[in-house]
Parts: C-alpha cells; structure tokens; sequence
C-alpha cells in the first residue's frame, strides 16, 4: 500500500505534461479487458483480437462507411453509430478525427480507443479480385509460440509400468511443452486465409494420438465482395445472426462497463482461427445479395466432436453418449478415448432485409447427431436436450421511432421450448444514454450455438430485465452504470430450487488530456446457490453475494514510459459461512525507449484473498495472440516481465517470465498440475514473421 500511495503522488507531480500518443497495441489490449471485464461467460478472447488488429490494418472510414461497416467498430454503441450517421447527413462529414467530440455520445476516452481503427480519408476504391494480384500483394504473416511451466507437476514426474497399469491416467501422456503455429494471409480484406495448430501442454506430439503432428488444426478461407456474392467461407468459420438467440458463434459480449452495448451487431460468415476446438463450424457457406438491402446465406458444416461414450453397438459402433466434452484437452488416456468420437452436421440459413427505416431477418439451423446423447437425468437437468436431431428458427428486427432505436428477435426450438428478447437504446438529451432489454427463456428452449444475452450459462431457463445508462456530467467525466434483474424458473447445477437474483455496476471514468485516465467501478452481484448438504433428499438454497470494488490509474509519465495502478477488493458472502474477503494491488510499467526496437512490460501484484470465492481476476500483457487472465487467490504475490524486440520491419521476438509466489504454502496447484513448492513460474517465446 506505501508503495502504491507513493507512486500517485509522484503522479500527480507530472500532471503538467502534456497528452502522448498511445501504442495502439496497448488499446487494443485497454478494450479487451473492458469487455470482458464484468462478463462471466467464456470469451473467445482470440476473435476479439483478430478483428482488432484486422482494423488496425484496414481501418474504418468515418466518412464513407455504411452502417454495416461502422458496426465493424464493435465496440462503439447502438448511439453512437447512428449519432455518427446523422452528423455525416446534417455536416456533410467529418473533416478531421477530432471532430468526433462535438457528436453526442463520444466522450474523451471513447476518442482515444477509437482513434487507432478509424481514418477520414477516402475509401480504397473497389477493384476487381485478381488471383495473380492477391499472390503478389497479399500480406503474410507467420507466428511460432512455445511456453511451459518451469517446475515440475505432478502429471509429468516419473511412474513406474506398474503404476501406469493401475492408474493410466494418473500421468500425462505427453511433454509439458505448449506449442503454437498460425499462418494468415490477406489480400485488401479480400481473400483471407490461414490455418493454426496447436498443441496443449501434456498431449503428445509426432507420436501416440498425434502421429502427425500437433493435437488441433483447423484452417480457413474467405473470399469478400465477388460481384453478387458478400462472402465465401471454406473450411472453419462462424456464423452469427439477429440477437443470438439461434446461432451465434465467436465475437459476442454479454454485461460489460459499456453499459450501452446490449445489441448485437450481427456478422454473418466469418473466418475461423482461433483455438477454441468447439464453437466453430466446418464446412462451407455463401452469403449473396439478393437485391436492394437483401442478402441470403446457406451453410454447412459437419465435423467429429468430443464426448463420454455411454453405449455401443455389435459392430462397435457408437450409439449413446452422456456428455459433449468441450475442455479440448487430450493428455490422458481417458481424454484420448473420447476425443472426436461423435459426428455432428448442421445445415442452416438465414435471410434479411435492410432498409433505411428497420431492419428484419429469420434464421433456421437444424442440427443432427451420429448418435443419441442422453446425459443421465438430474433434478437441475430434466429439460435438456436429449436426442440425435434438433431444429430451431427464429425472427429478428430493428426499428427506429424518433430518438429510439428497438431491437429484439424471438425464436423457437423443435422441443416447443421458446426464446424472446427485446431492447431498446435512446437518447433523450445531449449528455444522457439510456439502454433497456427484456428476456425470456424457457427451460425448454434448445439451441445449442445460441448466445443471448443471459446470467445463465445457457440460453434457457431465464428471465430477465436491464436497464444501463450513461451520463457526461462533465467534460472529462463519464459515468456509466446498469441494473440486471434475473430470475431463473427451474432448478440450474449450482441452485437445486427455482431462484433469483439482482447484479448492479456503477463506473466513473475521469480523463486528463491523453496523458491520464482513471476509473473507480462498484460492482455487486446476489445470486442464490445450492446451502450445505443436510440430512434432506433435496437441497436448499440461499444467498450468495459478491461485491467488487475497484481503483485503476494510467498515466504517461513521458512519451516513453506509462504507469498503471489497480487497487481492488471482493468480498463474498453467504447465509451459512462468514464473510470472505480478498485483496488486490499492482504496479504496472511499461516501457519503450526512445530509439530502440524494444518495448517492455512489467508488473508487481501483492495479493490476499481468505478462500478461491474472493478471488480476483486481472488481464495481463501477453504476447500477440495470446491470453492471461488469472485468479488471483491465496496469500503471495505476482509478478512478470515481457520483452519485445523488432528486428527490423518484418520479424518481431517476444519472451515472457510470469511467476507465483504463496509463501504460506507447501504445494501449488491441484490434481495433475500440483507443484510441490510455493513457487509456480512460466516462460514463454513467440516469434512473428511478416512478408
């Protein structure tokens, strides 16, 4: 704490110097952790980056851009779109970037995190797609990434043949060493393609259940803009339409401290190159223009998937699985066994209509199985999909009526079950936002590539309403904040009862010029869960709450060097137990010198949290295209230094040190991944190739 009060003083020596320019790599990472901050889902963090740094090389025109192609700006809102709009109608224009400051709805910070994707110039004009063209001016990049864990765990150490025979699974099959490779490709935004492999720590490499190399593949190819056709997939892509409610995969946000955001912007077909091996579709697709603001898509996809073999045939055929397995790990024996054993193919569509006054659409997926799945039956469960085939359709819209822009889509799976969502956006004065949404679904309703807005960790079993606002009181100043109320009518795993539950955020954001910015964020979630187990066949429930406080601080001391601070506190509390509370503090410097082709990252975390409940979450500096964002719990302390080095315009080298210090224990880690010792430390090597 002496260290962190020391460092704002000698901050607050420097507020005379004048604004910088950001590293637009370090917003790009600003913007990740903002909008995965407060959602609690998974994130496909690597589609969040990818499309980032696909703006960053194609940069949006402010000027010239349709809606469609201002929405590639996902995180700017449903307002400040059509804020942007209507001043380019009423002005004629944007003459310079800063001008955006005098658009409603643009605060200070939101211009910064904007500027680096975003240009005023003149569009490229549109040429026609040359195969010897794309070849010859086409950008490639290739990436080589290696990292372990630098103590030994206990899935790695020594076993004898006995052991192995009586507990196969007690070691990993495979070396500690994480592999990476990715190959892009892209031609004016044009034609992309690519391809990862991956191999995750424990699974084997070149030999056993990998004879030929890494444990995951997947490769893509996407063509844009071919006369009538918008797009061509082959290979692994997404596919995302209306609200979610029936199919969306990849970049998708739930809560964040965007308070506005609740509308998705659809994306349609896109690439695929991300190491999630589930939520992607492998195949093909086509999206055309059927005329005037029309536009029409077909896809297929059929691909093996992992899952818990329950029941086979004579022939040793598979035909009942329990569970779909989606960790995408395979270093043990029983993790091999079920790896790409169930067959799955989908075939789906969807239409739309675009005119200048609402927008509608309807989409219809059906999904088939190899084999049944039927997950044996629980209390919490009993409406969950249970069969080989499922259909689901569904009709989104948009309107605008004077300031209010509605949206919603409802949508029906072939159970019966039901799905309905409904917002609205709004801004009824210069310096006020409002956002609303309202959501039901059934316990019936499935979907499983579905993605609404939700608590729930599916799109099922839940109603809901939000309401988010965002206010300038001042110049410098933004305060945002929401309400969620939700209620969830049947039993889920963690509430054996029907239940309910109430989340409320409050941000306040305060920018000095380009040099600092900080923000103060309260944040409390009541959600009941499942009470000790007692003497009853049946469970009960009782509350759960968990409030966030948190302080964060960055400054550009100079043009060279920026500091960041972050104070935060949780504190969880249930009915049966007496409160936990954790605590985290951090100093980060970042550090690129003047003159030399080296950058550098650093951080020093002090943290205490009584149990895991109190945990506490912080997105760290990593090396492009990978992600860290761990619990911090226990009693220690954390730390890391990333080095970045240019050598030249077309290679870029990154070494990263993270280590883990719990003086007050004797183990880390759990099961397989326990180090014995207090120490836990990773290092981690990419390289980046560009022609």
């Amino acid at each position: 704490m002496r260290g962190l009060l020391i460092n704002l003083i000698l901050i607050s020596l420097f507020l005379p110097v004048g604004g910088q320019e950001q590293d637009p790599f370090r917003i790009i990472e600003e913007l990740i952790e903002e909008l995965t901050a407060v959602d609690e889902h998974d994130t496909d963090l690597e589609s969040i980056y990818d499309e980032l740094l696909n703006l960053l090389r194609y940069p949006v025109d402010l000027n010239g851009a349709d809606e469609a192609g201002l929405r590639r700006l996902f995180f700017m809102n449903e307002l400040q779109v059509a804020n942007l709009l209507r001043y380019r109608r009423e002005r004629g224009g944007l003459t310079t970037l800063y001008e955006l400051q005098y658009i409603e709805g643009f605060s200070h910070d939101d211009i910064r995190k904007i500027l680096p994707f975003v240009t005023t110039g003149e569009a490229i004009p549109s040429i026609a797609l040359s195969p010897a063209d794309a070849l010859r001016h086409g950008r490639h990049q290739l990436f080589v990434r290696a990292q372990r864990v630098l103590q030994e765990q206990r899935g790695y150490s020594p076993a004898s043949e006995e052991e192995l025979a009586a507990a196969p699974n007690s070691r990993y099959l495979g070396s500690p060493l994480k592999a990476y490779t990715r190959y892009r490709f892209n031609y004016r935004n044009r034609v992309l393609a690519g391809f990862v492999a991956e191999k995750d720590a424990g699974e084997e490499f070149m030999r056993g259940s990998n004879p030929y190399g890494f444990d995951y593949h997947t490769f893509h190819l996407q063509l844009n803009d071919i006369g009538r056709i918008r797009t061509i997939t082959a290979g692994d892509y997404q596919a995302s339409f209306g609200q979610g409610l029936v199919l969306w995969s990849g970049l998708a946000f739930g809560k964040s401290s965007n308070t506005l955001a609740v509308r998705k912007s659809a994306r349609g077909l896109q690439r695929y190159s991300s190491t999630d091996e589930n939520m992607f579709f492998r195949g093909g697709g086509i999206t055309w223009r059927l005329g005037e603001g029309a536009e029409g898509t077909l896809f297929v996809s059929r691909k093996k998937i992992d899952a818990s073999v329950s029941a086979t045939g004579e022939d040793g055929e598979i035909v009942e699985v329990t569970s779909l397995l989606n960790t995408g790990l395979h270093a043990t024996p029983s993790q091999v066994a079920g790896k790409n054993v169930f067959g799955e193919t989908i075939l789906g569509g969807n239409i739309n209509y675009n005119h200048s006054l609402f927008r509608v659409g309807a989409t219809m997926m059906a999904l088939g199985y190899d084999a049944v799945l039927n997950p044996p039956e629980r209390l919490y469960n009993q409406f969950d999909f249970r069969g080989s085939s499922n259909m689901t359709g569904g009709i989104d819209y948009q309107f605008s009526a004077g300031p209010v822009m509605f949206f919603g889509e409802g949508a029906m799976s072939s159970s019966g079950g039901r799905a309905f969502l409904a917002g609205a956006t709004s801004s009824p004065a210069p310096r006020l936002s409002l956002s609303a949404l309202y959501r039901w679904y059934d316990r019936n309703y499935h979907a499983y590539f579905s993605n609404g807005f939700r608590e729930n960790t599916r799109t099922a079993n839940e109603r809901g309403f939000y309401a988010g606002v965002v206010i300038h009181p001042y110049r410098r100043w933004k305060v945002s904040a929401y309400t969620d109320i939700f209620s969830f009518p049947w039993a889920r795993y963690t509430a054996h009862a029907p239940s309910s539950g109430v989340e409320y955020f409050v941000q306040a954001d305060f920018s000095h010029s380009r040099s600092l910015h900080m923000y103060w964020t309260f944040r409390h979630k009541s959600k009941p869960v499942n009470a000790p187990a007692g003497q009853s066949a049946t469970r009960e429930i009782e509350d759960a709450g968990m409030t966030r406080l948190r302080y964060h601080i960055s400054y550009f001391a100079s043009s060279t060097l920026e500091l960041r601070n972050r104070a935060e506190m949780s504190l969880y509390s249930r009915e049966s137990r007496s409160p936990e509370r954790g605590y985290l503090l951090y100093q980060d410097v970042l550090y690129r010198p003047a003159g030399l082709p080296l950058s550098f990252a650093f951080r020093y975390g002090l943290f205490s949290t009584d149990s895991y409940e109190a945990r506490i979450y912080a997105y760290e500096n990593d090396v492009l295209y990978a992600f860290t964002i761990p619990a911090y719990y226990d009693k220690g302390f954390r730390t890391y230094l990333m080095v970045q080095y240019s050598a030249g315009e077309r290679t870029d080298l990154w070494l990263r040190y993270a280590v883990t210090v719990l003086p007050e224990r004797e183990t880390i880690g759990s099961g397989l991944n326990e180090i014995d010792g207090n120490m836990r430390s990773e290092l981690k090597a990419q390289v980046r190739i560009r022609w």
